[in-house]
């Protein structure tokens, strides 16, 4: 496993995904740091939205001979909030379910990809915001029905050790180095539980290819 493409909403749901999804498959592959990474894709995340149509760019792409080479990976990752994206879910899976061959992996982010944040808020805190004593979350991670707020109203905004006044590219910048994946899986067994369960299904398939 050594190129993995991301399909995401936006800068700060990749800034927060791409160290998750490294850690996450480094551990099931035991793979060398310097031997993955992610292949930068040929269009701009713009908001889920977005990502049915880029997926179906990236499908084109994948299926002709002359422009395969330069976008292919061992595995494809898309990801995005699940709130509000009900009839784009469906969409995707379709997408998804039509490509059997795509080697891909879907996951919903509940209720957003910052919920996963919250998921290791002790870590988190402990290296970044620095807060004592560590704020108690309101409620669990996947039912924050606004993980960013939650962020910025108990850790960006009170924090000594943080410039900005709300959660962003910045704050996700210093906060994703600090993420595990079995904290995030414990606290958030909805959203990113599902997601690593069918990531390990891949990868177990991909192992098997490659020991044949």
């Amino acid at each position: 496993m050594n190129r993995v493409g991301l399909l995401a909403e936006g800068g700060t749901d990749e800034i927060i995904l791409q160290p998750l999804i490294r850690r996450a498959i480094q551990a099931k592959l035991r793979t060398p740091p310097m031997n993955f990474g992610f292949l930068p894709l040929p269009f701009s995340p713009n908001g889920f939205g977005e990502i049915p149509k880029n997926l179906r760019m990236l499908l084109k792409l994948y299926y002709e001979p002359s422009e395969r080479s330069r976008i292919e990976c061992d595995l494809y990752v898309v990801v995005h909030d699940s709130r509000k994206t009900e009839v784009l879910q469906q969409e995707i899976r379709q997408i998804l379910k039509d490509a059997p061959e795509f080697p891909s992996v879907y996951g919903l982010a509940v209720q957003e990809t910052e919920a996963w944040v919250l998921g290791d808020i002790e870590n988190v805190n402990r290296h970044v915001f620095r807060i004592s004593p560590l704020p108690r979350l309101p409620r669990p991670p996947e039912k924050d029905p606004d993980p960013k707020a939650t962020l910025t109203t108990l850790f960006v905004r009170p924090s000594s050790d943080i410039e900005f006044d709300r959660w962003n590219q910045e704050c996700a910048r210093l906060v994703a180095p600090h993420l595990r994946v079995d904290k995030v899986h414990d606290h958030c067994r909805k959203g990113f539980g599902r997601f690593l369960k069918a990531l390990h299904v891949r990868l177990r398939g991909h192992r098997q290819r490659g020991s044949e």
